[in-house]
């Protein structure tokens, strides 16, 4: 997984032994201040508000809270004023919220406020009342009643944190979450063997200093790998192993992005589900209405707001299992849900992924030949979208977003006749840039997670998938 500015900024703040001027992780500091853009910000590649103003705002308060400093410090922290203050990144404009985003951004204005910084706070003012929204849904009682999504942002709690109870929500490894700024945050207020353990796996992975998002997440990789190389990788040696990992990991409650984790979710559920019914093992889908809501399901316990792909995900695997009541009782509230849940009535968006055509692909395929009417106005959306020179991508064009396009253009065209005259055209510009660009590995971090992330594992099989899909079709048809 790539390095995320937002992690590594709470990993840097983490003191040596014995001596608060130095920092534990120094090339954690290193890369913090390498890595600040130009005009001032941290975070992503690609322009995404919400994830520049929590990588900003977490940079600076590490590099203008701790005793440690490098020459470029003072200037570095000056310059995130500025670009906060003067490029105002509209919040609004962002398709979703990047995860504890309406918990997280109170907590680190609260921290600036008391260095005495001036920054735009009134422009973030609104998200006070989403995070009361947000905590309503939540018993009090369950903060420190073991490990919940809520354990996976831990650092929104401040100086509220008891330190005497957090301990109850600490997975096996040592983090709190799989979250390494959730895990730094406890540490910093109750240090102790576990969680330092923990740090200094996590500070292992990369030379360079950076920090993931999240680690471990051996089921969500796994699981998604598996899922977009089939149906191409049938009779590989290498699957069955990794169907084997699957197994082990899931629990009566479905399973987690990994095996250290006991929360679950429907996403990561929804997809394992699947590969090992598809497997051949026996699996019950009454498993989903533990997510179940009156109007569709929720990825997480405490969720403000519904998951579209998590949805999808579910009506795919449905749909590969024989048909009973229950079953199309599911499938028809989803069905719904998807359709009403459609932007402009074109396309879809979704919480987990910075890009529609994420989101759009996993619709559509859940969606072709069964609900045709909703996946035609997309594909036109795609046709409409499309670059020049055959690429698709919301800012510049980048490999993995056409990659999803084009894989929304060959699922709806094999359901679909009508569509496949209509995209032909397109779907050989998009596969002639994909397979121009098929060595480029440099992946921006398009994934939603507290700020964007890659994870490149999955976007190459997201690659290699699209275009083995698209030779497939040649080789059956000729031409497509």
């Amino acid at each position: 997984m790539s390095s995320t500015a937002y992690d590594t900024a709470w990993i840097a703040r983490v003191p040596s032994h014995g001596s608060s001027e130095n920092p534990m992780f120094p090339a954690a500091y290193d890369w913090l201040l390498q890595h600040q853009h130009p005009n001032g910000s941290w975070g992503a590649e690609v322009p995404f508000a919400h994830d520049r103003v929590i990588s900003t705002l977490a940079a600076l308060v590490t590099l203008s809270g701790s005793s440690y400093r490098r020459p470029e410090s003072e200037l570095a922290a000056r310059r995130a004023v500025v670009y906060l203050n003067v490029e105002r990144p509209d919040l609004s404009h962002d398709p979703a919220e990047t995860v504890g985003f309406e918990l997280l951004l109170p907590e680190l204005t609260r921290q600036t406020k008391a260095m005495g910084l001036s920054l735009p706070y009134d422009d973030w003012a609104f998200v006070d009342r989403i995070k009361e929204d947000k905590l309503r849904r939540i018993p009090p009682i369950a903060v420190y009643n073991g490990p919940t999504p809520l354990t996976h942002s831990f650092e929104y709690l401040g100086d509220r944190l008891v330190p005497q109870l957090a301990g109850r929500c600490r997975f096996a490894d040592g983090s709190y979450g799989i979250s390494p700024s959730s895990t730094v945050f406890v540490h910093l207020k109750a240090p102790c063997d576990e969680t330092e353990r923990y740090l200094n796996r996590v500070a292992a992975i990369d030379p360079a200093g950076g920090i993931p998002y999240v680690h471990p997440f051996d089921v969500f990789e796994t699981a998604w790998v598996l899922n977009i190389l089939r149906p191409m990788s049938e009779g590989w040696a290498e699957i069955e192993p990794l169907i084997e990992r699957l197994r082990e990991a899931w629990t009566p409650m479905g399973v987690s992005w990994t095996r250290e984790s006991s929360v679950t979710d429907v996403d990561d559920t929804a997809v394992v589900v699947g590969l090992l019914f598809r497997a051949g093992i026996p699996m019950d889908t009454n498993i989903f209405e533990l997510f179940e809501t009156p109007e569709y399901f929720q990825t997480y316990i405490y969720e403000r707001n519904p998951s579209v792909t998590s949805n999808a995900h579910i009506l795919m695997a449905l749909r590969s299992f024989p048909s009973t009541p229950e079953r199309r009782r599911m499938i028809v509230k989803i069905a719904y849900y998807l359709g009403q849940a459609m932007i402009d009535g074109r396309y879809w968006e979704d919480k987990w992924h910075a890009s529609p055509y994420y989101a759009t692909n996993e619709v559509v395929e859940a969606l072709a030949g069964f609900s045709d009417h909703l996946v035609r106005p997309a594909i036109q959306w795609i046709l409409d979208t499309q670059k020049e020179n055959g690429a698709w991508g919301v800012e510049s064009e980048t490999t993995e977003e056409t990659a999803w396009a084009l894989r929304t253009l060959l699922a709806a065209s094999q359901a679909d006749r009508a569509v496949r005259a209509l995209a032909e055209d397109a779907i050989e510009r998009a596969a002639g840039y994909l397979e121009s660009s098929f060595d480029n590995r440099d992946y921006p971090s398009l994934w939603i997670g507290k700020s964007l992330y890659a994870p490149p594992n999955i976007v190459r099989a997201i690659v290699v998938s699209t275009l083995d899909r698209w030779h497939e079709l040649h080789s059956v048809n000729g031409q497509f």
